[in-house]
């Protein structure tokens, strides 16, 4: 068969997840899969394309669905029944299955607790975990799981990761509460040690846990890796009514995952407890 589908995917990230990965697993398992070309530290996102392609290269909105045809807005990818294109032709990568490893074992459970320090819509992040809510949840699972904190490096060039067009980022406290807690893994000191890309540890940590803490927006992605996704959306911002940050929306159809949003810090801490303890 003519290998005929080559895929260019240079939107944010999670729109790469949403839809450009899964289109384009779709068409490899199809065989019509010909090259992929995205942003840096995508090789890991694409990993099953024989000719992928990483270009410092970011396309700003509008954001329309065209690989295969398709004139939907990725808008509908915040519904929370989702976006009609998830119905054909649309097969997520089995990411959980591909990079579980022997590398990140530990004697107890696998937590990730996922941050972000980036702006939002020019503010200060609203889709975060300030310093206080993160010493309450390192607290809490500490004795009973091994956590692993993950947020983007300061310097992401020098892990193979591309932020989007217009980030800045700011002082959250996050790493003060890290040095108060030694026995909290933080992905950058992992990425210290290694060659590997940002995405390949974040994938790897990820798939050997069934238990993640996430704020939305980065929760794209570790709803690609099973278990329980407890996702922090804030209420007083522009993405507090978009259902698929709420609980069992379209993103399980990405893993299977069982998707649980919350608009409050103590709602999201009371619930993981009543999960996880």
């Amino acid at each position: 068969m003519d290998k005929t589908f080559n895929v260019e995917a240079f939107d944010e990230f999670g729109y790469i997840l949403w839809y450009y990965a899964p289109v384009s697993y779709d068409q490899h398992l199809k065989g019509n899969l010909n090259s992929t070309k995205s942003k840096i530290g995508t090789s890991s996102v694409f990993y099953f394309s024989d000719d992928h392609t990483e270009l410092p290269k970011h396309y700003d909105p509008p954001r329309l669905v065209h690989v295969l045809g398709s004139t939907e807005h990725f808008t509908s990818c915040y519904t929370h029944r989702g976006p009609k294109f998830i119905n054909t032709d649309w097969t997520p990568p089995p990411y959980k299955e591909t990079f579980k490893n022997d590398t990140y074992i530990f004697d107890k459970p696998l937590l990730t607790i996922h941050n972000k320090n980036t702006k939002e819509w020019l503010q200060h992040p609203h889709n975060y975990f300030n310093s206080e809510i993160l010493e309450k949840i390192i607290n809490t699972f500490k004795n009973d799981y091994q956590i692993v904190y993950i947020r983007p490096p300061e310097n992401p060039d020098k892990f193979k990761l591309q932020r989007d067009n217009g980030q800045t980022t700011v002082n959250i406290g996050d790493k003060e509460v890290l040095k108060r807690h030694s026995e909290v893994i933080d992905i950058e000191d992992l990425l210290k040690n290694t060659h590997k890309s940002y995405n390949e540890i974040q994938f790897m940590l990820l798939a050997n846990s069934n238990h993640h803490i996430t704020p939305a927006g980065d929760a794209v992605i570790p709803c690609y890796f099973g278990g329980d996704v407890l996702i922090y959306n804030c209420m007083h911002c522009n993405s507090a009514n978009r259902g698929v940050w709420k609980t069992g929306s379209w993103m399980e159809k990405l893993s299977g995952s069982k998707i649980y949003g919350y608009n409050n810090y103590n709602d999201l801490l009371n619930d993981a407890k009543s999960k996880w303890l």
